[in-house]
């Protein structure tokens, strides 16, 4: 028995038993009280003094109990309130396709895309790059020792601009989809490389439209936000708060625009970069052990003086990274992984801070402050609603958003633990703990 059940025996304040059940409950009851607050303390007489000095004890927990919740609710404040900055920020700055008009007519552009296990999509990514209205480009496909019928589709897609290549095994110390770009920038021979991946789709006059950009803006690279696609439950809560987490905090606008900042952001669905860039940070090669490699290729040109500029699609290229629920969970847990690395205390960190951060304004509302959590919840749709640009969903869906957030901090700290116990699976290969990772956006092959 505890202290405080033999100090109650020894000193007979079980109270005044009615029956047997009554009396059981009351022992028990003071039993806890006295453990809690009278052992070692000098003896009481009567239960009153007991309901009493437990009243005043269990107000005192209740203060600090109100007070921890309201400064929670508070700091989950500002995360939110960075994020509605950014975006605002970010909507000052922004460069568009609509900005410029369409080339025709210009130097020659090496589409290379990596596929593997990309039957579902390839075809429709492949014609709606068959069709571009520019005229020099050719198209790589680098089938990437698909099992399904990748090659098949990407034939039947295409034209005479459009080569299928079937693609080596992966060298030791190589991820799949950096070797399949360097297969392929090695059979192309345009004086500008357009990585896309073979899930994307792109309007006619994209290529036109981007190379006019790069052009007017007198930069060796653009890489455009893709409009992505979603459908059901967990895509609709998970892809749009993707989408802000990235823009806010892992590269947040201002970094990427500052030249005396390393952060820089890519979207593997569209990086065009001029060949000489391209091969002056050493190419795939140089980033052969990269999950995320769209990210490394990113801040590497940033490090050499040659910086992507960042530019809205205006619609023109579109991609549902991931379909259904488990794809989208599989998906990001590997795309997180990329980012923290191996550090589980790190990861458990930015997990804690995204559960507080994500949960504390909708909870505030329900149990208080109710004014700290309605200003958290309408900043936490305000940076929802700014990603609706990058990831339009029907607007009941944007009260997802929490949950998104909450399930991308939790993935975060699986997926670092996934790299200690062995590494990262994806699209069928395991790739270790020396594979590293950039924080950045997600590519949908890799």
């Amino acid at each position: 028995m505890s202290a405080g059940v033999l100090a109650t025996f020894s000193r007979g304040r079980v109270g005044n038993p009615v029956s047997a059940g009554t009396g059981a409950a009351t022992f028990m009851t003071w039993s806890i009280v006295d453990s809690s607050i009278a052992c070692g303390a000098a003896p009481l007489s009567g239960d009153h003094e007991y309901r009493e000095r437990w009243r005043g004890h269990s107000l005192c927990a209740c203060g600090y109990v109100l007070v921890v919740g309201r400064i929670i609710t508070l700091l989950a404040v500002v995360p939110w309130a960075w994020c509605v900055l950014v975006s605002l920020l970010d909507r000052r700055h922004r460069l568009s396709l609509d900005d410029v008009e369409p080339l025709h007519d210009g130097p020659l552009v090496s589409v290379v895309m990596p596929a593997r296990n990309e039957e579902r999509d390839v075809r429709a990514a492949v014609a709606s790059l068959a069709a571009q209205e520019y005229g020099p480009l050719e198209v790589i496909v680098v089938d990437d020792e698909s099992s399904d019928a990748t090659a098949a589709e990407a034939h039947a897609a295409g034209t005479g601009r459009v080569r299928v290549l079937a693609g080596r095994p992966v060298p030791p110390g190589w991820v799949g989809k950096s070797w399949a770009c360097h297969q392929g920038n090695q059979l192309a021979r345009g004086e500008w490389l357009l990585f896309t991946d073979a899930d994307v789709r792109h309007a006619p006059d994209t290529v036109g439209r981007v190379l006019a950009l790069a052009e007017r803006q007198r930069v060796d690279g653009v890489t455009l936000l893709p409009v992505i696609e979603t459908a059901g439950i967990a895509e609709r809560a998970i892809q749009p708060a993707a989408a802000v987490l990235i823009r806010s905090f892992v590269a947040p606008g201002p970094l990427v625009r500052s030249p005396r900042s390393p952060v820089a952001i890519a979207a593997g669905g569209f990086i065009l970069v001029s060949r000489s860039a391209y091969e002056g940070v050493g190419g795939h090669e140089a980033m052969r052990h990269e999950l995320v490699d769209d990210q490394m290729l990113a801040v590497r040109l940033k490090a050499a003086g040659t910086p992507l500029a960042l530019a809205g699609s205006a619609g023109r290229v579109r991609v549902r990274m991931y379909v259904g629920a488990r794809e989208t969970l599989r998906g990001w847990r590997k795309n997180t992984s990329a980012g923290l690395g191996g550090s589980v205390t790190l990861a458990a960190i930015l997990a804690a801070a995204g559960v507080a951060s994500s949960l504390a304004p909708t909870v505030a509302i329900v149990r208080g402050p109710r004014f700290a959590g309605a200003v958290g919840l309408t900043l936490q749709l305000a940076a929802r609603a700014a990603s609706d640009e990058v990831c339009p969903t029907p607007r009941r869906a944007w009260f997802l958003f929490p949950a998104g957030a909450l399930t991308l901090s939790i993935l975060s700290l699986v997926s670092s633990i996934d790299r200690l116990r062995g590494g990262v699976v994806w699209r069928g290969r395991r790739y270790g703990p020396d594979v590293t990772g950039a924080s950045g956006t997600a590519s949908s092959s890799a």
